[in-house]
């Protein structure tokens, strides 16, 4: 027992210790491991801290060192909930961090409590066709874009909202129903519809042709709202990382001849608000933050087989950057800027929910603050909550326990009520 207690007490120090380390390495391939002990440490803090706990009352009093790494497991893995509960780091970009609101530790733990009714009742149905577009090769000479639909459960007054969601992967990889399910059992619950699209991605398409296919998911919600229960002019979209990107980049600029592919000229693309996880918000700092490390061989055959990855593997960013602007990086500066959601501030932009963790290791975060203060600067309506030693996709872990996904939750709730 003595043994045993020493070895939780060791992990849970070992770990919560890990959670306060900013990872120095950056980009998509670096770091695979030390990235996915942060993400589950994370989501984990409640049971590294009971465990931490138990180690400590369980040794022997006598031997105070045997006892330490349990306290150590439980203090920082406290320090850990505490700050992020609170949105509130004083070390990290102390000149920028915002925080919406004093939602405190409590609050947070306790929000968005959902009955087990309406959580079990909500609707799923796959794979429908929102748009036709022509094929990427001669045997396939047209290409179904496909979503899944998440409805309300029966007996669940809807909102009127529908949330159109952008799954992340670098433009390149992972697919909708990635797990993301709760997420959207949670909105649901809420009475929101929820459109969980399948983009095309870098090996069908260019970057235009992604903006076009979320212009595609804008305009069929809206032509079937009135079916869904969604009121068209209450359209928000969503998304996480280069889905978050994406959803920004279409949210701002709606009903674009130059964005806007043809087949919904006739449609209205804008949106009322844009709801974005950790987002790219700058495509012009990306060489200088991404490694060009290939992904470790591990990582590319788990991926393969999970189906997220695709044969030939991740691309690194120079090679990337040529699929979606079709050139090489030093002859692609203007696409660049075109393509990146800063360049699209102005007061015609929705109003705009930012998550986004403070230790973020893919992507830039001083664009992510440098967007926001963009957008307050043009007068819009715009919320960053910042979490203090948190991961990129702190949310792929969305575990009822975990501090993080909880205040994601939270802000998204009162996002969403203030558009009800």
């Amino acid at each position: 027992m003595a043994r045993l207690a020493l070895h939780l007490g060791l992990t849970s120090a070992v770990l919560t210790t890990w959670l306060h380390v900013k990872p120095r390495t950056r980009g998509l391939a670096s770091n695979l491991l030390g990235y996915a002990l942060k993400i589950v440490s994370g989501a984990t803090a409640p049971i590294l801290v009971a465990t931490g706990l138990a180690s400590a009352l369980l040794t022997d009093r006598r031997r105070f060192l045997r006892s330490l790494p349990g306290w150590i497991g439980t203090l920082l893995g406290l320090r850990f909930i505490w700050q992020v509960c609170s949105h509130a780091d004083p070390t990290a970009l102390p000149d920028q961090t915002r925080s919406p609101d004093s939602s405190k530790c409590t609050g947070a733990l306790k929000s968005a409590e959902l009955s087990p009714h309406a959580h079990r009742g909500a609707r799923m149905t796959r794979n429908l066709t929102f748009a036709t577009v022509p094929g990427s090769d001669q045997r396939s000479p047209s290409r179904s874009l496909l979503c899944d639909l998440w409805e309300p459960a029966p007996g669940v007054a809807r909102t009127g909202l529908g949330i159109i969601y952008l799954h992340g992967g670098a433009w390149q990889s992972f697919d909708k129903d990635v797990m993301t399910r709760r997420f959207f059992r949670h909105l649901a619950a809420q009475g929101h519809v929820v459109m969980d699209v399948a983009y095309r991605m870098v090996r069908e398409t260019d970057m235009h042709g992604m903006l076009g296919d979320v212009k595609r998911a804008v305009a069929w919600l809206k032509r079937h709202s009135a079916t869904l229960g969604v009121d068209p002019n209450r359209v928000v979209l969503a998304g996480g990382s280069a889905g978050g990107h994406l959803a920004l980049m279409a949210g701002y600029t709606p009903n674009s001849p130059k964005f806007d592919p043809a087949d919904t000229h006739d449609s209205d693309t804008s949106v009322c608000a844009v709801i974005a996880f950790y987002p790219v918000a700058d495509l012009r700092t990306l060489s200088d933050h991404w490694s060009e490390q290939a992904m470790h061989p591990l990582a590319t055959a788990l991926g393969r087989v999970l189906g997220f990855f695709p044969p030939e593997g991740y691309l690194p960013w120079t090679r990337l950057a040529e699929g979606l602007f079709g050139g090489p990086l030093d002859r692609v500066s203007d696409a660049l800027l075109t393509y990146s959601p800063v360049a699209h501030v102005g007061p015609h932009c929705p109003p705009t929910l930012i998550l986004q963790g403070l230790h973020d290791h893919v992507i830039p975060v001083e664009d992510v603050f440098a967007l926001h203060d963009a957008l307050v600067t043009a007068g819009n309506t715009a919320t960053l909550v910042s979490l203090p030693m948190v991961e990129h996709a702190f949310d792929m872990l969305p575990l009822r326990i975990s501090p993080p996904a909880r205040v994601a939750y939270r802000a998204i709730d009162r996002f969403l009520a203030q558009l009800s």
